[in-house]
């Protein structure tokens, strides 16, 4: 899934630090690595959106499956949606959004678009349950982790749509015989 909540944490750790630069405090060691922590997150959250748009349109393309397609158009509708969420905290922390998928997703794409038919639609759904598994736990950790409460608003609306992202993913991985993911209770 790849969310894109990084620029949130940068922009908070850029109005903190200005906070503590009119009283003249310096921002303490843990201000300053939970805003890092946040940036990163941030970067890898957009970098995962593009990521997943992109699989998605394959999937549209390549898929014979009508639960797969219209999971990859709830990737491409929610995935710009989490963007746009994100994209005010990308702004004040200076961060620009992915312009192209990452090395590992355009690997992915190779190896999936040899495939067609069933083999397509289960590697696909593999994936995509992978991701979502993966993801759901770092969208948990950051909710956890951030000490920026508007930020942290913005990413727990993330983590509840990677979460019914995951549920939906497995109800198709059960119905085409591919092992689901295990599901965190909430927060």
């Amino acid at each position: 899934m790849k969310v894109a909540v990084f620029p949130a944490m940068l922009a908070l750790a850029v109005i903190s630090t200005a906070a503590s630069a009119k009283s003249n405090t310096p921002p303490t060691r843990t201000q300053a690595s939970t805003a890092h922590q946040d940036t990163k997150f941030l970067e890898k959250a957009n970098q995962g959106n593009v990521d997943e748009i992109d699989l998605a349109q394959l999937a549209l393309k390549k898929s014979s499956n009508d639960d797969v397609k219209n999971f990859a158009q709830k990737m491409i509708h929610d995935h710009t949606m989490l963007m746009d969420n994100m994209k005010p905290f990308a702004n004040e922390a200076g961060l620009q959004p992915p312009s192209h998928p990452s090395a590992a997703t355009e690997a992915e794409k190779l190896k999936l678009d040899v495939l067609s038919g069933e083999s397509f639609d289960k590697a696909y759904i593999k994936a995509m349950v992978q991701d979502h598994s993966k993801d759901l736990a770092e969208f948990r950790q950051e909710v956890k982790s951030t000490g920026y409460p508007a930020f942290k608003s913005a990413v727990e609306q993330g983590e509840q749509v990677v979460r019914e992202h995951l549920e939906m993913i497995n109800q198709i991985a059960k119905k085409n015989g591919v092992a689901p993911a295990p599901v965190p209770a909430g927060n």
